[in-house]
């Protein structure tokens, strides 16, 4: 993971993974043992032209340093991970 990842970029994915309701019948693929999440199916991908080890174009705070895709209430900034896009059969990223 690139160093501008940031370190609690796995909370993202655990959110994604709530809001869509796990094991309450939202979405999940495969074994409910070892399901496929919407955020899980997408691993690694935060941004447009992602492929393995690389997260996408991102953009980067100029303070911190952090990569963030997203901008959320007072000017924070946040990386939310690519969710799966079960119409298109496609990760979506954050536009």
């Amino acid at each position: 993971m690139p160093r501008h990842m940031g370190r609690h970029w796995w909370r993202r994915t655990v959110i994604a993974g709530a809001v869509t309701n796990q094991f309450c019948d939202g979405y999940y693929q495969g074994d409910r043992l070892a399901p496929l999440e919407a955020a899980t199916a997408c691993a690694g991908i935060f941004g447009k032209g992602a492929y393995p080890r690389n997260p996408g174009n991102l953009l980067i705070d100029e303070k911190s340093e952090a990569s963030f895709n997203a901008f959320g209430a007072g000017g924070r900034r946040f990386l939310l991970p690519a969710v799966w896009e079960p119409i298109s059969g496609k990760c979506k990223v954050v536009a």
